[in-house]
């Protein structure tokens, strides 16, 4: 048996739906698949600015503990940006660990200012990292008042 005529049309008709369909699909799943690799991406790059705060973090409390070592009358001497002792040196070197620091660039703040006592000092410790590719720096900053023991 035969199909008729009108059932033929019928399936070139349906054929050609069927095509479309198919390529809805193609479309919608491209889109969804754009869309994880972006969220993917995205994750990576977060990721990679969490270390870098982690390590900005980790840098600013290691010269902190450094400075409650010493006698807070002196800090401001070793420590101070604007004095750049041995201290704010140290600082900077460990700073350069992070992307896009050296001692002209990015450097690192440290502003020792007096604290409520005549024996102690509030320090700020501000550390900035430029990952490649990122058009402005990102900033981390820890204030803490250091008293003599």
């Amino acid at each position: 048996m035969r199909a008729s005529p009108s059932r033929r049309g019928r399936a070139r008709r349906y054929a050609g739906v069927v095509v479309l369909e198919a390529l809805v699909a193609i479309l919608v799943l491209s889109f969804a698949t754009l869309g994880i690799l972006g969220l993917a991406s995205r994750a990576l790059l977060d990721a990679g600015d969490a270390r870098w705060r982690s390590e900005a973090a980790s840098l600013a409390a290691s010269a902190l503990a450094r400075m409650w070592t010493e006698d807070p009358a002196t800090l401001v001497d070793r420590y101070d940006s604007a004095s750049g002792g041995a201290g704010f040196r140290d600082v900077v070197a460990a700073a350069s660990k992070l992307p896009g620091v050296t001692s002209t660039t990015n450097a690192p703040v440290v502003t020792v200012a007096s604290g409520a006592s005549g024996a102690s000092a509030r320090v700020t410790v501000t550390l900035f990292w430029q990952p490649p590719g990122d058009a402005l720096p990102h900033r981390y900053a820890i204030e803490q008042v250091i008293a003599s023991r």
